[in-house]
C-alpha cells in the first residue's frame, strides 16, 4: 500500500509467516468484506482530505469507488439483513433494529438463503467477525460460518457491542469469551488468523466493525485529539431541517447554544476518530493479504450498513432520528469501494451509477460462480460489468429505500418520500425534495405536477409491488421506536 499508511506491515508479515500455495488464475476468488456501522459516504478522505483514511483511499484509488451507493434502509438490522439476503426489508421482514428483548422470533432470516450460506455450500471457508445483528440472539453460532465471533449481550445488554475499548463480551462459535482492549484491533487480529488458517480453500471473511456508531467513549485519545480542532469545521451544526415541528431536534435539549456547540465539536472529533481507527484496521488486513500474496485473487469490499445524521439540519442519528422517520441523503448514502484482481477490476474508477447495498449479494455470487437460477428474487443487480470498466447504459434509473411505512424514490434531481397512513387504508402523505446541491433537502418543494413526478410516483408503486411480500411489507408498519429525542447522538 502507499507510503502514507498509518501502520506498517510487521504484524501482518509475522502472522502470515509460513507455508503458502500461490493461487492459480483458475482458483475461486477470496472475499474480504469490511462493513462499518453508521458511516456516511462523506466520512472518507476521498471526499474530504481533512479526514484521515489513507488505507481506504488507497483501495478506492486502485479499485472502484461508487459515489451513488445507498442503503435500502437507514437502520442497522434491516440494512444488514438486506446485505446478506439481497432483498428489501419488505421482502425479508426485518424493519428495525433487533435486540435481545425481542423474544417473539429468534431467527428472523430462517426462510432466507444468505450469501454466507451460498458461499459455504460452494466450498468456501466462511467467517464473521463483529456485528451480526440480524436476529435476536447474536451469540448463537450460525452453522454456515466456520468461525462466528460476535457479541454476547446477555451480560450487559446491547451497549456491550459499542464499547470501543474496555472489556467486551463476545461469543466465539457459541462459547462466551471476554476481551479487554481496543475491540476493533481484536476483530482484525482474529480475521487475520482466520485467513491464515483457511489453507488451500477459498475464504470469505466478513469483518463487521461497530465504529463509528455511538456512544463515543474510550476511543484512542491520540485520534480524538487530532480532530478536536477541525471536527466542527468538517461537519457544522446546522439549523433545523424540513420536517420542522414533526422532528425531534437537538435544539430541543435543555442546554445552551454554546454547550451544544461544544458537544457537537467533541462528538464529531470522536466520530472521525472512530473512522480513522477503522482505517488502521483496513491497513492491517491489506498488509496481511499482501504478505501472503493473496491480493491477486481477493476482492476487498469496503462499505457501511447506512449513513448517519451528524448535525446536518440540526439532527443526530439515522433514519429513526425523526418522527416521521427520515430518509435524508446523509442517512442513506454509504461509502462503497471494491478492490480486486487486475484482470477483473479496472483500477481508479469513479462510478456514478445508482447502486444499492443489496447489489452486493448478486455481485459476490457471480464472482464466486454461484449458480442459483431463479431462486434469487431480490432487486439486486450484479456490479461485475461496472467493475470491468464497461459503460452500462440504463443500469438503474431510480434509487429506492424504505423505513417502516416510509418509502423513497429519487432520480438524482427529485426525491419523493411517501408515508402510508393507517386510516383511511392505502392513503398517504408525500414530501418532495429538490436534490442536486448540498443542503437542498433543507426545504421541501411543492408537489410538481409534470410527467417526471407522475412517472416517479408510478415507479415507486411498481418497484414495491415487485419487491415486497404481503406478510413482510413495511407499508403497514406505523409504529416504530422513537430514539433520538433531545439527546445528542442517541
Amino acid at each position: 500500500m502507499n507510503k502514507s499508511k498509518i501502520i506498517g506491515r510487521a504484524l501482518g508479515i509475522w502472522l502470515f509467516f509460513g507455508s503458502f500455495v500461490k493461487p492459480s488464475a483458475e482458483s475461486p476468488p477470496n472475499f474480504l468484506v469490511i462493513m462499518t456501522d453508521d458511516q456516511g459516504k462523506w466520512a472518507l478522505g476521498q471526499y474530504d482530505p481533512r479526514i484521515r483514511t489513507p488505507n481506504i483511499d488507497y483501495l478506492a484509488e486502485n479499485g472502484v469507488r461508487f459515489d451513488e451507493a445507498i442503503a435500502p434502509v437507514p437502520v442497522c438490522s434491516p440494512a444488514r439483513a438486506s446485505f446478506f439476503t439481497g432483498k428489501t426489508p419488505s421482502q425479508h421482514g426485518v424493519h428495525d433494529f433487533l435486540s435481545t428483548s425481542d423474544s417473539s422470533q429468534n431467527n428472523w432470516l430462517e426462510d432466507e438463503k444468505l450469501i454466507s450460506e451460498e458461499l459455504s455450500e460452494k466450498g468456501y471457508t466462511v467467517g464473521l467477525f463483529g456485528k451480526w445483528h440480524s436476529d435476536t440472539r447474536e451469540w448463537i453460532h450460525r452453522e454456515e460460518f466456520d468461525e462466528f465471533l460476535t457479541y454476547d449481550e446477555r451480560e450487559i445488554g446491547w451497549i456491550n457491542q459499542y464499547l470501543h475499548s474496555g472489556t467486551v463480551h463476545f461469543s466465539r462459535n457459541g462459547v462466551p469469551e471476554k476481551y479487554t482492549g481496543v475491540q476493533a484491533r481484536f476483530l482484525t487480529e482474529n480475521a487475520i488468523n482466520f485467513i491464515a488458517g483457511s489453507g488451500e480453500k477459498p475464504f470469505a471473511a466478513f469483518v463487521m466493525f461497530t465504529q463509528p456508531h455511538f456512544p463515543f467513549a474510550a476511543l484512542p485519545e491520540r485520534l480524538v485529539e487530532s480532530y478536536r480542532s477541525i471536527g466542527a469545521e468538517i461537519v457544522q451544526l446546522e439549523s433545523e431541517g424540513s420536517l420542522q415541528s414533526r422532528q425531534d431536534r437537538v435544539q430541543d435539549s435543555q442546554v445552551s447554544a454554546h454547550q451544544l456547540e461544544l458537544m457537537h465539536a467533541e462528538n464529531i472529533a470522536q466520530y472521525l476518530a472512530a473512522v480513522t481507527l477503522v482505517d488502521e484496521q483496513v491497513g492491517q488486513l491489506f498488509d496481511a493479504l499482501e504478505s501472503r500474496d493473496l491480493l491477486g485473487n481477493t476482492y476487498i469490499i469496503f462499505t457501511s450498513d447506512h449513513g448517519h445524521m451528524t448535525g446536518q439540519y440540526g439532527l443526530y442519528g439515522k433514519g429513526n432520528a425523526t418522527r416521521p422517520q427520515n430518509l435524508y441523503q446523509e442517512s442513506i448514502n454509504i461509502p462503497l469501494v471494491i478492490f480486486g484482481p487486475e484482470h477483473q477490476v479496472k483500477k481508479a474508477q469513479i462510478r456514478q451509477e445508482f447502486v444499492n447495498l443489496y447489489d452486493l449479494f448478486p455481485t459476490i455470487a457471480e464472482l464466486a460462480q454461484i449458480e442459483f437460477g431463479t431462486k434469487y428474487r431480490g432487486p439486486g443487480k450484479s456490479l461485475t460489468p461496472l467493475l470491468n470498466g464497461n459503460q452500462v447504459r440504463g443500469f438503474r434509473r431510480y434509487q429506492f429505500a424504505e423505513y417502516g411505512n416510509a418509502r423513497m424514490i429519487h432520480n438524482g434531481d427529485l426525491k419523493l418520500v411517501r408515508y402510508y397512513k393507517q386510516k383511511p387504508e392505502n392513503s398517504y402523505e408525500e414530501i418532495w425534495y429538490q436534490l442536486g446541491r448540498k443542503g437542498s433537502e433543507r426545504a421541501t418543494i411543492e408537489a410538481p405536477e409534470n410527467e417526471v413526478s407522475l412517472e416517479m410516483s408510478s415507479a415507486l408503486e411498481r418497484f414495491f409491488s415487485l419487491y415486497e411480500t404481503k406478510e413482510h411489507t413495511g407499508r403497514k408498519i406505523w409504529s416504530l421506536p422513537k430514539h433520538n429525542g433531545a439527546e445528542a447522538w442517541r
